[in-house]
């Protein structure tokens, strides 16, 4: 085995912090992994070793602490940073809702407005600070609003993380002066951060009533809460202040950037990559472990040197550059694994609106030289003297049209009734909340529920059309974690609940000769409201009712006794032979101008629409609702086709592309396994993805052309991947 080498510098130190840039790169050129005697810890130099093992946290893991001491990491155990298992997955789940893409989107605006006036405002400044006057405006105005804390609290958030991130260090000067500041912070989140103190609405009081409704134990809302307070602020504005020097002293990558606004993202992930806000967390091992030859015993702490690996030159093309044609995520200054980076959404969305007002307004980027500021873990600039040469020929940022997605409106609702109306099924009635009516809808619309903040489900409205109030109804998922769970357990008669407009993309042709309706399980909600329709307008019409068993079918009491009960045709799987439903039987017996529509789960609508082509139905008759089951990563089991070497690899009903492709062989990049990082994304060269990511726009899925495979599935037989 290969001796470790020893790097005998102090990490921690004024002239390491001032300029680590030629310590990563003799760091490197010793290897993979070095000795750090001054602080008696190992150190993963490398961009390939240190992301492996961030995603190895079986290994490498957190629960001992992310600090580079023993006092620290005694003093910071417990947040989903310093936490493994359970605890982590518990406290990740209730901190990342609001910071999902989906949520973000109810505050871009708010972003883009912010950031249009502040670049306005400084375009016509003589000059000005980087980090003060613009790094850390929107950390400290709309985000430190959206955390929501009281007024003690609003105004030492920043100070708070300051001595956070100096206290995850080691025990110098600065670590020990951090400790009272950090127990400040706690005794605040413990003692004076109570739910009625907190902001209506905001991401901390959100966790109290996660509390409340039973879904996150009481004493992980103080540690939880810290998750917002350390890492919302320092890690952005450092990005921020990395980005506008970099873009000053790059005038071609500015110039570029204008000619092609769409490289912001680009050029925001660059600027993380050459800052690493994280110098570097730890990690500690559950096992010896081999790293390039070196051995690393079981209990060791070992350092992953972010920095480092993002300026590693065996990945990056001249890494010492400013580059913003490179690919956005190959770099790991957010982390990888499950620790990655819960605000790395909302981080990219604030420097990209900067830079999206930036790019009409100011022609050139003028910046002076930058004082680095001290502190034992972020890496990030106090002082930035910057002029913004201004575009006199661009209409104000002010006056220019929004870019950002029409938000869909919402209607506040109030639980009216709640009744159980089959096996595992609730029904709901809603009635304004307010004094605003709902609007009329048509059958097979559906609206969303809000049920958390990145929580949204879609339901059909159902049943009579009633002028005043909307009906949905609600099948419990065995397996779900997140939107039917919650609605069975946690919304009763009388909750207040938002909701969107009703939307309809099942329209109903109500001048057709003949409707054929046909539903599965809970895909009667959308079918039973266009039969009510149909009726009322005395036309001509079967429905078609399918479900495993009677106690299983929703309202199947009251569907023998509703006014077309005669067209009505139930069918059970464990019925009588007459009862099962036979669907060449039932399509070869329908008139030739019928239309059909279909909906229910994947293997039924399937089931009818091909056997609706065998008989000769014309695929412009049939109309279908995709019934939305809860997201997860199971489903039929299909083919990818590598396209470059052409091999098969089947992916089976209960495993994900990455797993098959990993079983394989196939060492595909990936970071969160989750849907929220985008890491794993690859082109679609042939075949239909079945997206069940949270990073691809609405536009991007219906494209088709990449796919994230850590969660998503294929509507194909066979999807072909370009690797």
């Amino acid at each position: 085995m290969l001796k470790i080498p020893e790097y005998n510098v102090d990490f921690y130190s004024d002239e390491f912090i001032r300029n680590p840039w030629p310590h990563y790169a003799e760091m490197r050129q010793l290897g993979a992994v070095v000795w750090l005697p001054r602080h008696e810890n190992f150190a993963l130099t490398r961009h390939a070793e240190v992301s492996n093992a961030l995603r190895d946290h079986d290994t490498f893991i957190s629960g001992r602490g992310v600090a580079a001491d023993a006092k620290a990491n005694e003093m910071t155990l417990g947040n989903s940073a310093a936490s493994d298992g359970e605890r982590h997955t518990e406290i990740r789940r209730a901190t990342s809702a609001p910071l999902l893409p989906g949520a973000l989107e109810k505050v871009r605006d708010q972003i883009e407005g912010a950031a249009d006036e502040l670049i306005d405002r400084l375009a016509e400044q003589d000059d000005f600070d980087a980090i003060k006057d613009l790094a850390t405006h929107l950390p400290l105005t709309i985000v430190r609003d959206l955390v929501g804390l009281p007024d003690f609290g609003r105004e030492n958030m920043l100070r708070w993380a300051n001595a956070t991130f100096d206290l995850l260090g080691v025990q110098n000067e600065r670590g020990r002066a951090a400790i009272e500041v950090f127990l400040e912070q706690r005794r605040f989140a413990q003692t004076q951060a109570t739910p009625e103190l907190l902001k209506q609405g905001s991401w901390t009081r959100r966790l109290f009533e996660l509390v409340e409704a039973g879904a996150l134990a009481p004493d992980l809302a103080p540690v939880a809460m810290r998750d917002y307070l350390n890492p919302s602020l320092d890690t952005t504005i450092s990005a921020t202040g990395q980005l506008i020097y970099q873009l000053g002293r790059n005038a071609d990558q500015w110039r570029r950037l204008r000619a092609e606004p769409e490289l912001a993202r680009n050029a925001a992930n660059e600027a993380v990559r050459m800052a690493s806000p994280v110098r570097s967390f730890s990690r500690h091992t559950s096992r010896q472990v081999n790293i390039d030859g070196c051995i690393i015993p079981e209990g060791a702490r070992v350092m992953m040197l972010f920095a480092s690996a993002n300026r590693d030159e065996r990945v990056f093309e001249n890494p010492d550059s400013f580059d913003i044609s490179r690919n956005p995520r190959h770099h790991v200054g957010f982390g990888s694994g499950i620790h990655m980076c819960v605000g790395q959404h909302l981080a990219q969305m604030e420097m990209i609106a900067l830079l999206k007002s930036m790019i009409p307004r100011v022609s050139e980027i003028i910046v002076g030289d930058p004082v680095v500021a001290l502190n034992n873990t972020i890496y990030g600039f106090g002082n930035l003297p910057t002029t913004f040469v201004a575009d006199r020929t661009a209409p104000r940022a002010t006056s220019r049209p929004s870019s950002a997605p029409v938000p869909v409106r919402t209607l506040s609702a109030r639980i009216a009734k709640r009744e159980a109306v089959a096996e595992d099924v609730v029904a709901l009635t809603l009635e304004p909340e307010g004094s605003e009516s709902f609007p009329a809808w048509t059958p097979g619309a559906h609206i969303d529920l809000y049920i958390d903040e990145g929580l949204v489900r879609q339901y059909s409205l159902t049943g009579r059309n009633e002028q005043g109030r909307f009906q949905i109804a609600v099948q419990l998922d065995a397996h779900s974690t997140g939107g039917s769970r919650a609605v069975h357990s946690r919304l009763v008669k009388g909750s207040s609940v938002t909701i969107s407009q009703p939307r309809n993309h099942f329209v109903l042709h109500e001048d057709v000769p003949f409707h054929a309706l046909f539903s599965g399980g809970i895909g009667l909600t959308p079918i039973l409201s266009m039969a009510w329709h149909l009726h009322n307008l005395g036309r001509d019409f079967v429905w078609h009712v399918s479900a495993r068993t009677r106690s299983r079918l929703a309202w199947a009491d009251i569907l023998p006794t509703l006014p077309f009960a005669e067209r009505i045709r139930l069918h059970f799987d464990d019925g009588e032979a007459d009862q099962v439903f036979n669907a060449e039987t039932e399509l070869s017996g329908l008139p030739q101008n019928a239309h059909l529509y279909i909906c229910g789960p994947k293997g039924y609508m399937a089931h009818v629409t091909d056997t609706a082509r065998e008989v000769g139905v014309n695929d412009e008759r049939v109309h279908l609702e995709h019934f939305g089951a809860e997201i997860d990563v199971n489903g039929d089991p299909f083919t990818i086709v590598a396209n470059r070497s052409g091999r098969r690899i089947k992916v089976g009903p209960d495993e994900t592309i990455l797993s098959a492709l990993n079983r394989e062989g196939y060492a595909i990049e990936t970071s969160c396994r989750n849907g929220v990082c985008g890491t794993c994304l690859t082109r679609v060269v042939e075949g239909k993805p079945d997206h069940r990511d949270m990073v691809l726009t609405v536009t991007e899925k219906a494209e088709g052309a990449k796919i994230a495979v850590c969660c998503s599935r294929s509507k194909s037989s066979v999807l072909v991947l370009d690797i």
